[in-house]
């Protein structure tokens, strides 16, 4: 019944951006009804000894058919669940893309972060945060992108940002920097000037989705919408101010607030899907299934910034 539901809603949501967030408002105003009927909130969970052994050899080797190599700058967005079947060890699996750089390139995954005391999803458009001060552990606070990045994050040669939102780890000579100003500024924003996803823009990342899609972990999207300065929704309309006691490596504390998009824009807003099937149609963002179990995707980060920038003057994605 879901797989029918999921195909039916991707035919209407693609045949207009603005098809389509009429969907998406349409869920999340009426969440407590159509959740159940969302195709991704309970993908069932394959058996890895029903699934085919690939060697992850060949996940390095598309990699390379995409320029990766040594001295590159790579961004990975992961699910080791998708990654089972190579039969590696999450540690063996951060081994060989560190390999895959090498000792002159960088690794970088997003470590995102659950915090004590906010809003659970279906009430995120109703919430009043205003008084809430969350505290960010550095070391401590949970991570929800998975396995893959908090292997990556307990490494000792590992640097970890101090933004509370979509923050980054790395391993490699750019590390420190990519990390150093990212809390700079009276209010800074996940992916603003002073970003480590600008930095990652700015250094020529590439970006990779391993084991999961690429199409639902395309951070490095909002980049074009906070790091410039000429975004078409005002700051106003676009943020919002968050308080945190952000605790660092040393366990010492510091209070900061920063910017977060408001959370109607990525629930009610986004065209997602539309600008999934545009980003591939100009062929910048790239899938493929290896092994016929592994997804993997693609992008480079300078390509898709510049595809964003040449089309936001309207706030493309986002229709409202």
């Amino acid at each position: 019944m879901r797989k029918v539901i999921g195909t039916l809603y991707n035919k209407i949501a693609l045949l207009s951006p603005r098809i389509e967030v009429t969907l998406r408002k349409l869920y999340w105003k009426n969440i407590k009804c159509l959740k159940k009927f969302n195709p991704n909130s309970c993908k069932p969970e394959k058996d890895v000894a029903d699934l085919p052994h690939v060697d992850f050899d060949k996940v390095l080797s598309w990699l390379k058919s995409k320029g990766v190599g040594k001295g590159s700058l790579l961004i990975v967005h992961s699910s080791y669940a998708g990654l089972e079947c190579t039969g590696l060890s999450p540690e063996q699996i951060v081994d060989k893309l560190l390999d895959l750089v090498g000792s002159t390139g960088t690794l970088a995954m997003p470590v995102i972060r659950k915090f004590k005391g906010e809003p659970k999803e279906a009430s995120l458009l109703t919430a009043n945060i205003d008084d809430l001060v969350c505290t960010y552990d550095v070391k401590w606070t949970p991570v929800t992108s998975g396995l893959l990045p908090y292997t990556l994050m307990r490494r000792d040669d590992a640097v970890v940002s101090h933004f509370p939102f979509n923050p980054m780890c790395a391993v490699g000579p750019l590390a420190k920097d990519m990390m150093k100003h990212n809390l700079d500024g009276e209010h800074p924003s996940p992916h603003g000037p002073n970003s480590s996803w600008k930095f990652c823009l700015d250094h020529n990342a590439s970006i990779c989705s391993i084991g999961t899609d690429i199409e639902h972990h395309n951070t490095m999207i909002h980049v074009a919408e906070e790091a410039f300065g000429d975004w078409h929704w005002s700051d106003e309309e676009w943020y919002r101010l968050r308080k945190f006691n952000i605790v660092d490596e040393n366990d010492q504390s510091k209070y900061k607030e920063v910017l977060e998009r408001k959370p109607e824009w990525g629930m009610l807003h986004y065209a997602e899907m539309n600008v999934n099937q545009d980003l591939k149609k100009a062929n910048i963002m790239q899938t493929y299934l290896i092994g016929g179990c592994i997804e993997v995707g693609y992008i480079d980060a300078q390509q898709l910034i510049a595809f964003l920038r040449s089309r936001n003057k309207n706030g493309y994605p986002y229709f409202k």
